[in-house]
């Protein structure tokens, strides 16, 4: 009996000294865990004054000498427990045992706390390293925290090289906007709205102008770092950079394309998994659907009266039309010289294809477009004897995934079209 009691008293005291001051963890299980693991910065291996741990699968180091590294000053609070490191205009505050920190006041939610080890306190290393303008990666296979200062990207115009990490980002495209907030990213400054503003929660960003023209006294009060435009933005380059922002040109007309584009965004925002997931859920959206047994021949004018376009397969629209199991009958017609995407609207060349099926694309209210082509149709004897004209078969295209490129809503587009085509008779 009194050997019993011992021993439970002894397990307690034990108890007691593991779980005794929060935020503080027991050696052999950090030790276990952490084996090995390897920090570099820039391809060279940085010199710790303790070994990384991982907790919760994060890993944490010493405070004191990975700032350093990183090029920041610290200071320690014992009465608070509470690290402070500072770079350039960069502050961060770390707490020992809690999972809120703050990058310049302003909270962020930690999967790991600081915890003291061995009586050195550890921080994440993620979030001081993204907080400072660094990119971090992760090998599971060595084992190792590689740390850059650049990041050289691959854009639809070329190799891009990123001198930080960009904290103010600015989109001048609507699905430059949606793709940036998917992956994990905010914009301070986004492209002028014609209707909805997706997401949500980038309305209250400041409306810099579009694709077509750049607000600059606009653009210049938001400080931007990163500039993500359009190609045909290339000759305001100097301009946008004399704002001390990087330039960022890229585009996306295909399917492909936009799956390109947000694996490039997920390298910039640090979230590769996360642009992976996303392009996962776009395929199986599209690869699930039901393809008609013989393809419709189908037009898609895009424009309003008066300035019409016809939509080729390398335009998005036309690209959609292919991928939901349309035949597009302006594949041969001749591209635009300024409009390489799409040709001028010939009656001659459509009358000769004969399309099953119209579509149109326009910013106006599509019951009174549709309303005014039909009268169209009926009074003018070309247009009638189509057969997409004698089956009634002639469509508009809901704006909001049309009127400019869906982007990630890619796969919401591609099914409206398919609908369509398998109503065709």
């Amino acid at each position: 009996m009194f050997r019993s009691k011992k021993w439970i008293l002894s397990a307690a005291a034990a108890a007691l000294l593991v779980t005794s001051g929060a935020g503080t963890l027991a050696s052999s299980k950090v030790n276990a865990a952490s084996a090995s693991i390897k920090v570099t910065l820039d391809g060279k291996s940085l010199a710790l004054d303790a070994s990384p741990i991982m907790v919760s699968g994060r890993t944490l180091v010493p405070y004191s000498s990975i700032i350093k590294s990183l090029g920041g000053t610290a200071s320690w609070s014992s009465a608070t427990k509470s690290v402070f490191a500072t770079s350039g205009s960069v502050k961060v505050k770390l707490t020992v045992g809690s999972k809120t920190a703050y990058i310049n006041n302003k909270a962020t939610t930690l999967d790991a706390a600081p915890v003291i080890q061995n009586g050195k306190t550890f921080v994440p290393l993620r979030l001081l390293t993204e907080a400072f303008g660094k990119w971090v990666n992760w090998s599971g296979a060595s084992r190792t925290v590689a740390i850059n200062s650049k990041l050289t990207l691959k854009t639809s115009t070329g190799s891009f090289t990123l001198n930080k990490r960009p904290q103010r980002i600015v989109t001048l495209s609507s699905s430059d906007t949606e793709m940036i907030y998917a992956l994990g990213g905010t914009v301070v400054g986004r492209p002028t709205a014609m209707g909805k503003v997706n997401p949500p929660a980038a309305a209250s960003a400041v409306e810099v102008g579009s694709t077509h023209g750049v607000l600059f006294e606009k653009l210049a009060s938001v400080k931007p770092d990163l500039i993500i435009a359009g190609p045909s933005l290339m000759s305001q380059k100097a301009t946008m950079e004399k704002l001390g922002a990087q330039v960022l040109f890229n585009s996306h007309n295909t399917y492909n394309d936009i799956k390109s584009s947000a694996r490039l965004y997920g390298k910039l925002l640090g979230n590769e998994s996360k642009a992976e997931q996303l392009i996962a859920t776009m395929d199986r959206t599209v690869s699930s659907l039901k393809k008609p047994a013989k393809k419709p021949k189908t037009l898609i004018v895009y424009g309003a009266p008066g300035s019409f376009v016809v939509a080729l397969p390398t335009s998005y629209p036309g690209n959609f039309l292919e991928l939901a199991g349309g035949q597009n009958v302006a594949a041969k017609f001749p591209k635009m010289d300024k409009m390489p995407q799409y040709s001028e609207l010939s009656m001659e060349r459509i009358v000769a294809s004969n399309p099953d099926l119209i579509l149109l694309i326009t910013h106006g209210d599509a019951a009174e477009v549709k309303a005014s082509f039909k009268k169209e149709f009926e009074n003018n004897p070309v247009w009638k004897n189509l057969n997409a004209v004698k089956d009634d078969s002639f469509e508009v295209l809901p704006s909001e995934l049309f009127a400019a490129n869906p982007g990630i809503r890619a796969p919401e587009a591609i099914k409206t079209i398919n609908k369509l085509l398998l109503q065709v008779k």
